[in-house]
């Protein structure tokens, strides 16, 4: 059987230097541990490919006994559609194959056993209540702790550690998106960063 990374490279007639970053990557995140203090970065210009490259690691992530990827994306309905919809259209041939299953974790369906043996790709938008669901999805799904999860965050300048100062307080607090990704490493031990 051929490997997620190895047929999406021959659809997408991946280049050479893309192939190669996306094996490097793939590599330093199971090689060396990443946090939130110390995610994978991947940098990029505008319209440079980063999509394309995330996506071609979460492939070979998968390939590496990565179960879950879930996808951060900026706070707007809109872009968390396009997110799921170009992950359907370059991963389509894994979905039909019934392989990959995906969602917007707004609109979570009811999981079956088959399904909860597929790669699993999460799309969720940086706001509270997308992240509490996440948390939950864990929380539901409790043999999906203890799988290996890449948490790819398409935007990392809104997930970054935030601060800010209550009104009438001298002190600052952790940022509430920044505590629930806490809350979720806390959960699920084995997940990798790459912003």
């Amino acid at each position: 059987m051929q490997s997620f990374y190895g047929r999406l490279k021959a659809e997408r007639n991946d280049s050479k230097p893309l192939t190669k970053c996306i094996h490097n990557v793939v590599e330093k995140l199971t090689a060396s541990g990443t946090s939130m203090d110390q995610p994978g970065m991947l940098l990029g210009k505008i319209q440079s490919g980063k999509t394309g490259g995330f996506l071609g690691i979460i492939a070979r992530a998968f390939d590496h006994d990565y179960q879950i990827a879930l996808v951060l994306t900026k706070g707007t309905k809109t872009l968390a559609q396009q997110t799921v919809s170009r992950i359907s259209s370059d991963f389509k041939t894994f979905i039909d194959d019934e392989q990959i299953i995906i969602f917007d974790i707004m609109n979570l369906p009811k999981l079956t056993r088959p399904d909860l043996k597929k790669k699993i790709i999460i799309v969720a938008k940086k706001e509270i209540k997308n992240l509490e669901r996440v948390i939950t999805f864990f929380s539901n799904y409790p043999a999906l702790r203890n799988e290996k999860v890449l948490l790819v965050d398409d935007e990392a300048d809104m997930a970054s550690i935030r601060f800010a100062k209550k009104k009438g307080q001298s002190d600052l607090e952790q940022g509430a998106i920044a505590l629930q990704l806490d809350s979720l490493r806390r959960q699920v031990p084995k997940i990798s960063f790459l912003q």
